[in-house]
Formats: C-alpha cells, structure tokens, sequence
C-alpha cells in the first residue's frame, strides 16, 4: 500500500529533511519518520518528501510518501505519533495511488518566512521560529515583490550544494502581510509574514528572497536594482545575505487532486 503523510515538525533541532549518508549522520527527520514507519511495518521503509527542507527549517504541511504493508484498522496517524518525537507530527494519513509522488507529482509549493522587527524583545515561544530582522519598511519589500513574480532564472538565488538541470522556475504568488498581535502581549512592531508559492525552488531560494527583502526594507537595496540581479544568473551578483533558516516553513504543497 502507498501511504501519502501530511506532516508538520519543528526543524530546530534536525539537520533538515533528508538523512545524509555518513558514517555517524545526524538527526534529520526523514530519518526519525522511517524509524517510526519502519517499526510498524517491520522492515526498513524509505519515505520521500516533496522536499528537503535545510537544516533549522520547520514545516507546517510537508507531504510525504512510502510503500507499506496493508494493515486493516490501523490508524497510522495514532501509531506514528506514538513513536515520532513530539516535534515531528503527522496531521493527515491516507492510501495514495500507486504512482502518488510526493516530490514528483506535485504542482507548487507554498513557503512562509516570518520577520520579527520588535527590538526589546522576542517572545520565548515564538523565538524559534522568527528571524530577529529589527524594523523593516513593509512598503519597500512590498514594492520589490512584482520584480521578482514569474518566469525567471532563479540562479542567483539559489546557494551553492546542489546541482539542477534548470534553475528556470515560476514564482506564481506573493505577499508581505502583518500576523495579527499576540493577545496580552505589550504593543510591539507587527510581524511580517512573507508568504511565496512557485511551481519549485532552488536551494535556499526563498531565504536569499527574505534577505533581499531586508534589504530592500532597511533601504541597503532598491527594488529596481532586482531585474539586475536575476539577468546575472550568479548568486555573487545578490548583495544581501541569505536570511537565517528558523523564519522558514514549508506551508503547503499542491497536487492535482
């Protein structure tokens, strides 16, 4: 049986999705996912992703696949969380078709990437999972999105460490929104939630975007400086940083059904 798994993790302490093949490899969580699969089924599983989310990156809706033996009854969700890590949760189990891929058959990918910009402080719940990026100006990072919405190459986007036959990919939606104030808390700058759909993306290629959009919003980077950057197709010609990986999640990703 084909078992499709919607899961949601904190990256923090993994060293990304995918097990890295070394003698003593570190904690990833397709590894603590095939542990968990590989006991129920009583055999080792390989479990595929629809993407491999870097070291410290989190996810709220990451898909994943694997062929299991069928068993009647059995709530894989119940039985997974039994044995997963608490920071590793499955929220949605079905049967997939056999030829259900969870890398290969889905259509585009939604990230969200969240800017703290209140200086005095960082609420310890939600520390983990912001960039610590100071006061931004919304209307500049706003103004630079149309630059980068489309069909472009992405190379200069896209960190060194991973080979790909194209780094021609479709940026299809984009928007800088303020999440609402946390209740109780004592008034603080909004945070802002960038949130990028695209039929795929390049190593670190929206962390590369948050860093250029810090940019933009502390006015080290005009917005029509952009379509520079993307005609070099050079990650040496993108001036800002890449933006730290705990402001990062893998939000949902889209097939045709």
């Amino acid at each position: 049986m084909r078992l499709r798994l919607l899961l949601a993790y904190d990256g923090s302490r993994y060293c990304g999705w995918q097990i890295q093949d070394i003698p003593t490899p570190p904690p990833t969580v397709q590894a603590a996912v095939e542990a968990a699969v590989g006991r129920i089924a009583g055999r080792p599983v390989r479990v595929f992703g629809s993407g491999r989310t870097d070291a410290g990156v989190h996810a709220h809706g990451q898909v994943a696949h694997c062929d299991v033996p069928r068993r009647p009854g059995l709530d894989w969700r119940h039985a997974l969380n039994a044995l997963l890590p608490a920071d590793v949760r499955v929220l949605h189990w079905q049967e997939a078709a056999p030829d259900f891929h969870a890398r290969i058959s889905a259509l585009r990918k939604t990230y969200v990437y969240d800017f703290w910009q209140e200086k005095g402080f960082v609420p310890p719940r939600l520390a983990p999972f912001v960039w610590r990026s100071g006061p931004l100006d919304a209307g500049a990072m706003r103004a630079a999105l149309p630059f980068l919405l489309g069909r472009h190459d992405f190379a200069s986007f896209q960190n060194a460490g991973t080979e790909m036959e194209s780094t021609v990919r479709e940026l299809q939606a984009a928007t800088l929104t303020e999440l609402p104030p946390v209740e109780f808390m004592p008034p603080y700058l909004p945070c802002l939630r960038l949130t990028v759909t695209a039929n795929g993306f390049l190593k670190q290629m929206v962390r590369n975007m948050a860093g250029l959009l810090a940019a933009c919003g502390r006015h080290k980077l005009r917005p029509d400086q952009i379509p520079a950057i993307l005609e070099a197709a050079d990650r040496r010609a993108l001036p800002s940083p890449t933006a730290p990986p705990q402001g990062l999640a893998l939000a949902h990703v889209e097939y045709p059904d």
